[in-house]
């Protein structure tokens, strides 16, 4: 099983249209914490932890291709 885990404020920032996508599909457990340990970034771009990766993106869009990139297929 695959497992994303992002940050509670990032999701509000505007990425949590893509992680609510990830969590109806069987295959990916997404976790939600209060924080991930990257807050600098969290502020200025999208980021989340796949598969143990952590990814960082400009966009909504590129994370999502990010997240995909990182998934166990």
């Amino acid at each position: 099983m695959n497992r994303i885990e992002c940050c509670y404020i990032n999701r509000l920032n505007g990425s949590d249209d893509l992680f609510l996508k990830f969590e109806k599909q069987e295959n990916i457990k997404v976790e939600t914490f209060s924080c991930i340990g990257n807050c600098n970034v969290c502020s200025d771009h999208f980021h989340c932890i796949v598969n143990g990766v952590r990814v960082v993106a400009n966009t909504e869009q590129e994370l999502n291709e990010l997240i995909l990139n990182n998934l166990i297929k």
